[in-house]
């Protein structure tokens, strides 16, 4: 077996002492393995890989601008003969498939290996440890690390450049609605992490994409104010019927009455031609509601919710 032998710095944090170095990613991709659940039940802990998700990195990679910084982790197994010396510091290990467990890292490993870009990946490799060692350092590594809200990695995509066609109209609508005073959702709105009684861009986001294709004609602004009109309608005649106007402000709830937007709009071009305002939304909803249970609106399922007013409004439902 071949011998690979890298600078390195030994630290020491707590009971464990790890080396932190930079590996080819070719060199790195040959030497680490996963222990899966499904592979080894008794000691495996691993997830299994998702391979779509290894090829996005693969090409963000070798789209000529990828970087990926963060350290992959690893666990040295005594077959790798790791040795570490400390008068030139650096170490040694044998190249084969099994030198590696990878306690952190399987997608972003695979991914290099499936890249044409050859990079120096920076790794942290643990020697030393017990299986038991290996799964409380996985847990720990992946309970006290938090990921970045999706919120706000939407709220960044403009400065980043990298919103597409359909998240720019979102974005547009989303803030001519914050910014309007009239608008129903004025001060309900919340762009860049989740708080209580408000409409993430999230959720905004994925309740403007199950109507999408409608909207493609019109302008961000008449999105905004058609939208406004409808969910004003909404809004009101909740309340007429004796329900708190809060209860669109759930994620699942709002998503179900944006969603439902395409049936009531295409009621109200039927009687009034393309004039959708709050008044004849008024005319169309108002029997709906009227015969509806407002409590219904507040399930777990958008797709339920949805099927109970589109049953409703067809007068199709039956006790």
């Amino acid at each position: 077996m071949a011998r690979e032998s890298y600078a390195a710095v030994l630290l020491t944090q707590g009971e464990h002492r790890f080396y932190q170095l930079a590996m080819p990613s070719d060199v790195l991709g040959n030497c680490t393995f996963v222990s899966t659940r499904d592979d080894d039940p008794e000691s495996g802990f691993q997830r299994l890989l998702d391979v779509k998700r290894a090829k996005e990195i693969s090409s963000y990679m070798d789209s000529g601008h990828g970087t990926i910084p963060t350290s992959v982790i690893l666990s040295a197994q005594e077959s790798c003969g790791l040795e570490y010396e400390s008068r030139n510091k650096t170490i040694s290990f044998e190249i084969s498939p099994n030198s590696f467990l990878i306690l952190d890292g399987q997608h972003r490993i695979y991914g290099f290996k499936l890249a044409e870009t050859k990079i120096r990946v920076p790794v942290i490799i643990y020697d030393g440890l017990s299986r038991q060692d290996e799964s409380r350092l996985f847990i720990d590594i992946n309970s006290k690390q938090r990921g970045v809200p999706s919120e706000l990695l939407l709220d960044i995509k403009k400065q980043a450049d990298y919103e597409n066609t359909e998240e720019q109209l979102f974005r547009d609508v989303f803030d001519r609605m914050s910014a309007d005073p009239s608008s129903p959702l004025f001060g309900r709105l919340t762009p860049s992490k989740r708080a209580k009684n408000k409409i993430s861009r999230v959720t905004f986001n994925a309740a403007l994409k199950s109507i999408y294709p409608a909207l493609t004609s019109r302008s961000s602004e008449d999105i905004q104010t058609i939208l406004s009109e409808y969910l004003a309608s909404v809004r009101d005649q909740i309340i007429r019927n004796g329900g708190d106007e809060d209860i669109i402000l759930n994620s699942v709830t709002f998503r179900a009455i944006v969603s439902f937007f395409i049936q009531a709009a295409r009621r109200v071009k039927d009687r009034f031609g393309p004039e959708y305002t709050v008044g004849n939304f008024d005319t169309v909803l108002a029997p709906l509601f009227d015969s509806i249970q407002i409590s219904k609106l507040s399930g777990t399922s958008q797709a339920k919710i949805v099927d109970y007013l589109d049953k409703h409004f067809k007068g199709e439902f039956q006790l």
